[in-house]
């Protein structure tokens, strides 16, 4: 792929374009999946940030934790479920005993930390909305800097 990509493009600006874009998405997808998505115990609140979400979940709004096989789901005291996907290699790995001792701590995190003064449920979408342009910028600088240099 490195060696097509730095041969001219016989399809033209827009194909190189939209190669860009498509590879600027590509790189998103995976800067959000690998390093931006987990589950933290903050202060006073959950934060759940996923593929194309971040919520912030405060402790008195958790009724249970489960673990499924991938996933952590929280569920709230409204019954709507929120899931974290994408965590730790810790706990794709943790199975049996660990993996309840691990719902019971986070059930312990939530118990231990609810308070009045706990902010609202908030909830984003989209975020890191630079990147995806980073990237395309990065991708159509490298595909300009081809087409000048040949």
């Amino acid at each position: 792929m490195p060696k097509a990509l730095s041969e001219p493009s016989l399809a033209g600006i827009p194909f190189d374009l939209g190669t860009a874009a498509v590879f600027a998405i590509i790189g998103w997808v995976c800067f959000r999946m690998g390093f931006r998505a987990q589950l933290a115990a903050r202060r006073d609140h959950f934060e759940v940030v996923n593929l194309l979400t971040v919520e912030r979940i405060p402790y008195h709004d958790v009724a249970d934790v489960h673990i499924d096989q991938l996933s952590v789901r929280i569920t709230l005291t409204s019954g709507r479920r929120v899931r974290a996907w994408g965590l730790a290699d810790s706990l794709l790995n943790t199975g049996g005993s660990e993996r309840q001792n691990l719902a019971d701590r986070l059930r312990l995190i939530a118990a231990e930390r609810q308070t009045g003064a706990a902010p609202r449920r908030t909830r984003s979408r989209l975020p890191d909305r630079w990147a995806p342009v980073a990237l395309f910028a990065l991708f159509s600088g490298a595909i300009v800097l081809r087409l000048v240099t040949q």
